[in-house]
This record gives C-alpha cells, structure tokens and sequence, in this order.
C-alpha cells in the first residue's frame, strides 16, 4: 500500500468538495490523458487531476474539468 492509498480516503476536489478516487480508464480517454498516465479524479468524475512522479496535482488550475457522461 503506497501514502497516496492511505490517505486518499481523506483527500477531497478543490472545486466540488467531492471525495476523490484512481480515475478510471474511461476518466482518463475523457481527460485526454493517455491510458498510462495516473491520475484521481472526483467521485462524479468531473474533475481529473494528473499525478506526476507519485505526486497529485490537486491545486485547481491542475483540474482537468469534464463533460458528464453522456
């Protein structure tokens, strides 16, 4: 178990207040990231923030905002 999975339970979106969980494969093809990229995204999945080198980028310019599932 790395840090980022014991105290994801406690993190929350800068810009909903929404827990945040590992983005999905789905999350990620919507971001525009590639399938490789790690990333946690916000529980409605409307906001994705990139983790780079095992760092999460939650500061709110670092969101990457979504449309909503079709």
């Amino acid at each position: 178990m790395s840090w980022l999975d014991t105290f994801l339970p406690k993190l929350r979106c800068p810009h909903s207040g929404e827990a945040l969980r590992y983005a999905t494969d789905e999350d990620k093809q919507r971001a525009a990231l590639p399938a490789d990229q790690t990333a946690l995204a916000s529980a409605s999945g409307s906001h994705v923030y990139p983790i780079i080198a095992g760092i999460p980028h939650l500061l709110p310019d670092s969101a990457i905002v979504v449309k909503a599932k079709a």
